[in-house]
Formats: C-alpha cells, structure tokens, sequence
C-alpha cells in the first residue's frame, strides 16, 4: 500500500478510536482511564499530522520538537491510563520520579530541537522506555484476563524493540540525518511503529468490555448488602473444592447471629441491616484470604477452612466468636451486643458429600443455640486412623 495512504488511514482510525474511547469516559467519568487512553489517540495523530512537515523543510520546531513531544506522549499516557485501571500502587515518590524524567525528557528534546538526529534519538529511546515499562507494570496488574494482558505485553515489548531499533539506525546514520526526516531505510521501523500503535489503541477499548464484564461478575457473586460470597456463588465454589480435592480434610462452618429477630423488632430492619454488614466484616477479616465465606441466609453465614488441621480449624471458630462479641457491641448508634453461634464439622469429601456436611454443621449450629448462644460446637467426621494419614 502506498505510504501516504496508510498513514492517512491509521491517522483516521486512531481518530475514531479516540472519540469512541471519549464517549466512553463521557458515560463513566469515574473511569478516567478512557479519558487518557482518548488523549493518547490525540496526541499520536496530531503528532503523526505535524511530522509530515518534515517533508516539506518548514516549522523545525513544530515538525520535530513539537511533533516528537507528541508522539513521546502518546505511550505516556496509555501508561498512565493502565496504571490508573489496574489499580496499581503508585506511591507519591514514584509519582515524582515519573514527572521529573518526563520533565527531562522534554528539557533535552527542547534542547536538541534544532538537531534532527538527536532529537530523534531521544524519542525513539523515550518511547522504548515508556513501552518496555508498561509492559513490566502488567505483570503486578489486578487483571485476572491472561490471554489479554500477554498480548498487550508483547505488543508493548515489540513496540519497545521496534524503537530501540530506530534509535540504532539514527546513531548508524548521525550524520546523514537532515532537517527533511529520517533516513529511508527507517521506513520499516516508521510501518512497524504506526502499526502497533494502531493495535494498540485497537486494544483499548476492548477493555471497557472486560471491565464491564468484570463488574458483572463480582455482581452475580457477591451479596448485596455484605460484599461477602452469595449462596449461588459460595455452593458452586464449595462443589469445585470437593471435587478438585476430594482426599484433602476441609473444615466447614455455619454460622448465624444471636436472637436477630430482636434486633429486627426493637430496633428496625435497617439496624439489622447494618448488624449483618457489621458481623460480616468481622468475619471476612478473621478468615485467611485462600478460604471461603458466604452469606447463605439472612443472618447465616458459611465458611470452608482448607489446609488446616482440626484443632486449627476450632482456634479460628471459637477466635470469631470472640471478635465479633468484641467488635459488634455497638452497632451504629444502638448498642446491640451482637453475637454469634458455630456449628463446625471436619470431613473428607470423598466420604461426605456437601449436602450431608452442611446438615451436620447446621445441627451443630443448633446445638451452640440451644446450649446458650456465643458458642461453637465441633466434631470431627475423620475416623482417628485416618487423620495422621491425611496431608495437610
């Protein structure tokens, strides 16, 4: 294809890339990643549009300085625009090392305006740098989409070599660069550059579809008023682990707020309300991140320990009552003295199926209710010989 033509389309494309990704952030202003992403489109075709001018010997200024600072922005900002998705921890130092690099970038491309080869330089190697860190930064990203966040990485490490390779032709052509361009065998570096970058921003909106999709997810997951697991969620996520291990000992409990009805009653369902959310943090920061905890009922909760034994597992019930007698005295303005009962059971999945597990410890349950509330009653199902056998 002839090269004016192409670069005519892919300016074009970013264009309407851009204005979608603005009508995106214009619908979410929270999400002000489209709105850098839309910027980074700008600022690649506007710097694209001014570097045609070297062809023409006008506005060195404009065409080289003006024109690499642009497109030295373009990547900077898809940068910022990731870093500000993915949630990454972006401490105020690092923040201020970031500006003071770019701010030396820009003072030595001011400087070297009037010297096409190293100005040139200096934004192939900005450039590099910027994609090469990107690339970095999205291994520690909070995406959880493995097939998408490698093709980003490559697309950015080739955008990074791609570059490195046109900072090799500059210093192999130093003193042949004139105020007109690059040199003519740098049109490859100049298709590869215009090409990823078009897939690049090709790439960006896919993401307000994953984000939207991820939002979804956790929605059919999680409960409403807790955040915690929802029954659905918490009994699909419970059948995975007894099938996926069905010879590891789990421990499973049930777990419901003391004489809830009278809180409804004396003090109205939306101080319930707060006492579920109130118990259900608790809980969830009781509990090791690699188990599991619901909300099955109104005020019932579950919860499956794994990797533990027994008496680990009866430490950790009997530490959540404590701590939730502890910490849900008050319960916003009402002093409400929640507590809560346990009904726990150990089993081996291979000899209990979940049904039967979940009944045993709900009788359970009952028992610590009936036997005086604030208590947790447990039993082992695992027969003595096999304990000691069973890999924890």
């Amino acid at each position: 294809m002839h090269l004016p033509t192409l670069i005519v389309i892919t300016l074009l494309v970013n264009i309407m890339i851009g204005f979608y990704l603005y009508v995106l952030y214009q619908r979410r202003p929270k999400d002000r990643c489209f709105k850098l992403w839309a910027l980074s489109c700008a600022c690649f075709v506007a710097g694209g549009s001014t570097a045609a001018l070297r062809d023409y010997d006008l506005w060195p200024f404009v065409s080289f300085f003006i024109s690499d600072l642009l497109l030295v922005s373009a990547p900077v900002l898809v940068l910022l625009g990731l870093l500000q998705f993915s949630r990454f921890r972006f401490t105020k130092s690092k923040r201020q090392r970031s500006y003071w690099l770019y701010a030396l970038t820009v003072f030595f491309m001011l400087a070297a305006h009037q010297h096409p080869a190293l100005i040139s330089l200096v934004a192939a190697l900005a450039i590099a740098f910027t994609f090469a860190l990107a690339a970095f930064l999205l291994k520690k990203s909070t995406f959880s989409e493995p097939i998408y966040t490698r093709t980003l990485q490559v697309i950015f490490l080739l955008h990074s070599v791609t570059m490195l390779s046109q900072a090799t032709l500059i210093i192999l052509h130093w003193g042949s660069i004139e105020i007109g361009g690059l040199p003519g065998n740098t049109i490859y570096t100049l298709l590869s550059h215009i090409v990823l970058t078009t897939v690049t921003a090709l790439l960006l909106p896919w993401l307000s579809f994953l984000k939207l999709e991820r939002k979804l997810t956790l929605k059919s997951q999680r409960d409403g008023l807790t955040r915690l697991a929802n029954r659905e969620y918490f009994l699909n996520q419970a059948e995975r682990y007894w099938t996926e291990n069905p010879h590891q000992a789990v421990a499973l409990l049930m777990i419901d707020i003391d004489h809830f009805k009278a809180v409804n009653d004396q003090f109205g369902h939306s101080s319930g309300d707060i006492a579920i959310r109130s118990v259900a943090s608790v809980l969830s920061r009781g509990i090791r991140s690699n188990d599991l905890i619901g909300r099955i009922g109104g005020e019932e909760f579950a919860a499956i320990l794994t990797n533990l034994d027994f008496a680990t597992a009866k430490v950790i019930a009997s530490r959540l009552c404590q701590q939730v007698e502890d910490n849900c005295k008050m319960v916003g303005q009402q002093q409400l003295n929640i507590t809560i009962s346990i009904g726990l059971v150990e089993v081996i999945p291979a000899q209990h199926s979940i049904s039967a597990a979940f009944k045993v410890a709900d009788d359970f349950l009952y028992q610590s209710k009936r036997s005086g509330r604030n208590k947790v009653t447990t039993q082992s199902l695992i027969p003595q010989t096999l304990q000691t056998a069973i890999p924890l």
